[in-house]
């Protein structure tokens, strides 16, 4: 497999060439002890400016994961994990893999809040909807994604798991990447609301079956968006 990077494209430059050679070290390509490519090389094949360049060079450096040697340069450390950080394994993740692995979490998180919800997440609960009705009255589409990322937070906190909480709020630091390009393309699916809303009211009523129910018809809708978008 060869060692070329692709060129990015996007506003979080230096994220995403930390993510491609973080990438590159977890499938062994930059093996522990070897030199990576030169920075001039990095900026031609990543298409980004020197400074970019040297800002992940310095985030994997204090990482652990790379050591520069000042007139020789930069080597993969022959300690460094092969495993890759779960955010940057989830920025590389396909629609959907996105989608599959929120049918397994997102399902079974409902019906644990159903049953284990306090009074004080079910008021989180209604402000984040609050918050996404009144981002769609202001056309603010990042701010109705940022309280729909909230609200699906606020029912995994519910849950009374504080490990797969954690695991969720991992998760959805990237899918909110994800569905700010989405509903960029495709809209906002006001039937969410619906369901959002039925969510609620069953874990209100600590309907388990109810709440799994309907996380589960919002992830059947989340994925005729993804159709919609051609993905």
């Amino acid at each position: 497999m060869p060692a070329r990077l692709s060129p990015v494209r996007s506003r979080k430059l230096c994220d995403l060439v930390i993510q491609q050679i973080q990438e590159k070290i977890s499938l062994g390509i930059f093996a522990p002890g070897t030199k990576i490519p030169t920075e001039p090389t990095l900026m031609a094949q990543l298409g980004v400016g020197r400074s970019t360049v040297r800002e992940a060079i310095r985030v994997l450096v204090s990482a652990g994961l790379l050591e520069v040697r000042q007139g020789d340069g930069t080597y993969v450390l022959s300690g460094a994990s092969g495993q890759e950080p779960l955010e940057y394994r989830l920025r590389r993740a396909t629609a959907v893999e996105i989608r599959e692995v929120r049918r397994i979490i997102e399902v079974e998180t409902a019906r644990l809040a159903a049953g284990n919800r306090t009074e004080a997440d079910l008021e989180t609960m209604r402000d984040c909807l609050a918050r996404k009705k009144a981002a769609v009255a202001a056309g603010d589409t990042h701010g109705y994604v940022a309280a729909d990322v909230a609200f699906h937070s606020a029912v995994a906190a519910a849950s009374g798991n504080s490990l797969l909480a954690d695991l969720y709020r991992s998760f959805c630091m990237v899918f909110q990447d994800f569905l700010d390009h989405l509903i960029a393309d495709v809209g906002v699916n006001r039937y969410q609301d619906h369901i959002h809303n039925g969510l609620l009211d069953a874990i209100t009523r600590q309907d388990g079956p109810e709440a799994a129910r309907f996380a589960m018809e919002g992830l059947d809708h989340f994925t005729s968006d993804i159709k919609a978008l051609g993905e």
